[in-house]
């Protein structure tokens, strides 16, 4: 169940009073410095915040009749391990936000379905852990995460209070390793040690934030950017120095609008010049149940589903995350229309195989 503040502290300062093995408090003894140090009026609250420790959260609390106080039988345990603060609560109410955006559902049922995987989590952890098997019985992929995930919460606070931002940003061309730049070179020519080349700070931006984009585990800020009077892409985890200001965001409507409506009919992040069109791919019928399981994109409609292809359709600006996907498919895949992305993925495939 749901936990109070005022409950969660005095939850705290219990278990704090209770895990100071070998020393053990009575009931008395516990009760004053509750009542000094969080407020509980009297023995039976205390009483009753104990016995839901033992229900709640499952706290090995006993009584030691000759030491005349309470102790935990396994001196191991600390109920903060287990507990939700009300500090990670108002975190889940931000995640909300970011799941409703990122799982294309209602806020709710994703909520629900995060909190489900940490309870399964749990679950095969406790059974790993049990059993104590001889050998590695549980394999997950290993993802490398996009950097800088701390700045998705500054960012959410920043578009919901309407707030720009200054960072600075190391552009992917600027990404060189100082060991092949030209001021290296010289260096070296000089017979100057590299070593004492100091790279120059990335570029201060200013940003209007808009909205946030997660794409394979990477995160993106879109925004209003005054100075080239559009909109900019920036991804997270090649930012630095990220500040909130007290400016407020005045960002163009067309801008606003062009935005909002744009990223939902984008594959991955990289932007498209061209209009929105109807795509349509045809798969092999064994790929064909993978992409009617697991769309590609919201947009999906499943058109035709035989025994001898699946036929989808997607409303998409075709742009360089698409392709790079489609063309993953291989020999499964054949793109139907436009004929643009037909000739583009034709000459991707073309070039590919130039080099073998």
């Amino acid at each position: 169940m749901p936990i109070t503040r005022s409950a969660f502290q005095r939850y705290r300062l219990i278990d704090e009073i209770i895990s100071r093995y070998p020393r053990r408090y009575s009931k008395q003894k516990l009760f004053e410095l509750c009542q000094d140090k969080c407020g509980i009026r009297s023995i039976s609250s205390l009483e009753k915040d104990i016995q839901r420790m033992r229900e709640d959260h499952d706290a090995p609390i006993e009584y030691d009749k000759r030491a005349n106080g309470y102790y935990y039988s396994n001196p191991q345990f600390r109920l903060l391990n287990l507990m939700l603060t009300p500090d990670d609560m108002e975190a889940l109410e931000q995640a909300r936000e970011v799941l409703a955006a990122t799982q294309g559902a209602s806020v709710a049922d994703e909520l629900d379905n995060a909190l489900q995987r940490v309870r399964q989590s749990l679950d095969i952890i406790r059974e790993v852990k049990t059993d104590a098997p001889t050998r590695r019985v549980v394999y997950v992929e290993e993802k490398i995460l996009g950097g800088n995930r701390q700045y998705v919460p500054v960012l959410i606070r920043a578009v919901n209070q309407n707030r720009q931002v200054a960072f600075r940003y190391l552009k992917h061309e600027d990404a060189v390793s100082m060991s092949g730049s030209i001021a290296v070179r010289k260096a070296k020519a000089r017979t100057i040690d590299p070593g004492l080349i100091t790279p120059e700070r990335p570029k201060l931006r200013i940003l209007h934030p808009i909205l946030l984009r997660e794409v394979a585990d990477s995160w993106y800020v879109i925004g209003y950017d005054a100075a080239s009077g559009g909109e900019r892409t920036f991804a997270l985890d090649r930012m630095s120095e990220l500040e909130l200001l007290d400016d407020p965001c005045d960002v163009p409507p067309a801008i606003l609008t062009n935005v909002s409506e744009l990223f939902e009919h984008i594959f991955g992040i990289t932007d498209s010049h061209g209009p929105v069109e109807d795509i349509v791919l045809s798969f092999s019928p064994l790929f064909g149940r993978y992409v009617t399981t697991k769309p590609i994109h919201q947009t999906q409609e499943v058109l035709s589903d035989t025994e001898t292809e699946c036929i989808i359709r997607l409303r998409l600006a075709p742009n360089r995350d698409l392709l790079m996907h489609l063309r993953s498919y291989g020999e499964h895949l054949t793109v139907l229309q436009p004929e643009s992305l037909v000739k583009e993925m034709k000459t991707s495939l073309e070039a590919t195989l130039a080099k073998y």
